[in-house]
């Protein structure tokens, strides 16, 4: 999200609104290489990370056989495969004119057939991802009729599918906006084109903030573990309205009893004993 933000806000604010709006493709290359790299490196990090967990379930022993000390290194390794391929098509870029004026956006630094090649990649990607997800939740539902799920794995499931279902599904509806629209992009300018992407990507970047709040209202675990976390503030409300008080009572027997009544505070000042 952070860097997909950066992405397009530096072509605009750093280099469109203070000066003639283009840079040469060398300085474009070496300020936007990076965010758009990282950009690129989720789409092959989620599917990575989804094939090692499908392999973990379905092969138990996929986790107890492998060296944790590498292993980590190993994922990160292997996600950076696709932006490695994104640079490949920017040193393309390069060799060709290093000085072309342009203004600094990704079919400047990968040309028209670079930024279709990558949105067609990054859906498949998207979709193989998803596909993961998908049969490890069939091996969820297999074994709970099985007699061999539990609980606490069932939530951990929960949780996992609401968070990867807001990613790859904001991922897939951008992806496939951006390819219809890549389809009539003839009908707008070159400015016009550039700002309608931008609006797509700010609007997907933004969209996936809502996974925190989707959290908290569908997983049991997740309220109690606020309250819990926060039982200091929660506490104080109940302190400030409700105070407890001992009432003694004489009985026909001589006999003194005690009853613990609360007395709850109202906004008129009047006090009513329960």
């Amino acid at each position: 999200s952070l860097l997909s933000k950066i992405q397009i806000i530096l072509p605009y604010f750093v280099f469109m609104l203070p000066g003639s709006g283009k840079i040469p493709r060398l300085f474009c290359a070496l300020i936007q290489i990076i965010p758009i790299g990282g950009c690129l490196n989720v789409f092959s990090l989620m599917l990575v990370i989804g094939i090692d967990r499908m392999l973990g379930i379905f092969c138990p022993i996929w986790y107890s056989t492998r060296s944790d000390r590498n292993y980590l290194k190993l994922l990160f390794f292997l996600s950076l495969s696709f932006p490695f391929i994104f640079l490949c098509f920017v040193i393309r870029s390069l060799i060709q004119d290093p000085f072309l004026q342009i203004q600094c956006f990704f079919p400047d630094l990968v040309g028209i057939d670079g930024q279709n090649f990558f949105d067609m990649t990054q859906l498949l990607l998207m979709f193989i991802t998803l596909g993961c997800y998908i049969l490890m939740l069939a091996k969820l539902i297999y074994d709970q009729k099985k007699g061999k799920g539990c609980s606490i794995r069932k939530s951990i499931y929960k949780t996992l599918a609401l968070i990867m279902g807001i990613q790859i599904g904001g991922y897939i509806s951008t992806l496939i906006v951006y390819n219809i629209f890549n389809q009539i992009s003839s009908n707008f300018t070159a400015e016009q084109s550039q700002i309608i992407g931008c609006i797509i990507n700010v609007a997907s970047s933004l969209s996936s903030s809502i996974e925190v709040p989707a959290i908290f209202i569908v997983s049991t675990e997740h309220r109690l573990a606020l309250k819990e976390e926060f039982k200091w503030f929660f506490n104080l409300f109940s302190k400030n309205n409700k105070n407890t008080a001992k009432v003694f009572t004489l009985t026909n027997k001589n006999t003194l009893t005690v009853n613990t009544k609360t007395i709850t505070k109202t906004n008129n000042g009047i006090a009513n004993v329960g």
